[in-house]
């Protein structure tokens, strides 16, 4: 390839790209594998990219304990002296974590963090039982119900089957409770050197995606405008970038729509090409 060749290569960022699903997800998995579509398209526009290869259900602080020997290993691969991290939902209180508390902050140039709850969010509180039902938010009360039923262990169960290696489904929700963020973020500040930056997404109506239609209602009426599972006040860290897809009066997008896992399905907007804008607009920026 030639100098002129790599230049011209809109996503070929100075420090290699490494992604970080949320919860539930996996790299490897074949039904809810992460990301889609947008490692094959970033690494055609000319991004080095990675995988955290992460655990779908675990705590923050296992999950960033894993990923550090990971993104060492990837630096001596590479040869760059740092990365670009671009984390998805709960990824991204793992990034933060990692940069914070594990002395990576001289080793991530730039975080960026797609609809993650940094101040928590009132679905994790319903599950976790923190707030009671009392005023009818959820009259399913699916979520609830589902954990009552069978249990967090039942879920670590599924998990390890899934492919985690130590699955803590309960931990895992917990820590997106709005009571502990808030004290996750007194106790895990950003670092001087480090480029925080984030987007999100909202729903316009519960029907633009069915499948987040029941928390996209409970969250309506408990913390207002939101993509599902995250409010747009949640999701904002650091130099906000706005809302993917707000352009759009009629239709939004889901909290799973941005890491495409609608996939064509879904026909009104290009995520894939989100994150092509997300990683060239790195690159302009030195990153």
């Amino acid at each position: 390839m030639t100098a002129n060749t790599a230049a011209e290569l809109p996503c070929r960022t100075l420090y290699p790209i490494v992604l970080l699903h949320g919860v539930g997800y996996r790299d490897d998995m074949l039904m809810l594998n992460s990301w889609g579509r947008i490692p094959k398209r970033l690494e055609a526009a000319g991004a080095s990219v990675f995988q955290g290869g992460l655990d779908a259900w675990n705590s923050h602080q296992s999950s960033a304990l894993a990923l550090k020997p990971t993104i060492e290993r990837i630096l001596s691969q590479t040869g760059s002296a740092k990365v670009n991290i671009i984390a998805h939902s709960k990824g991204g209180l793992e990034a933060r974590y990692l940069i914070s508390k594990l002395d990576m902050a001289d080793r991530v140039a730039s975080l960026t963090t797609i609809c993650t709850p940094h101040r928590g969010s009132a679905v994790a509180d319903l599950v976790a039982g923190d707030i009671p039902d009392t005023e009818n938010l959820l009259s399913i009360n699916f979520f609830k119900r589902l954990a009552q039923r069978f249990g967090f262990a039942a879920m670590d169960i599924l998990a390890r089957i899934t492919g985690d290696k130590s699955p803590q489904a309960g931990m895992a929700i917990r820590q997106l409770t709005r009571s502990y963020l808030a004290e996750f973020n007194r106790q895990v500040p950003d670092m001087p050197g480090v480029y925080y930056q984030s987007y999100g997404t909202v729903m316009r109506r519960a029907i633009d995606d069915p499948v987040f239609a029941a928390t996209q209602a409970l969250l309506q009426r408990i913390e207002g405008d939101n993509d599902g599972m995250v409010s747009t006040l949640s999701c904002q860290w650091g130099r906000f970038r706005g809302l993917v897809g707000a352009s759009n009066p009629d239709r939004g997008l889901s909290h799973g729509d941005l890491v495409d896992y609608r996939g064509v399905l879904l026909t009104h907007f290009d995520i894939p090409a989100a994150y092509l804008d997300i990683v060239s607009d790195l690159k302009q920026q030195g990153f």
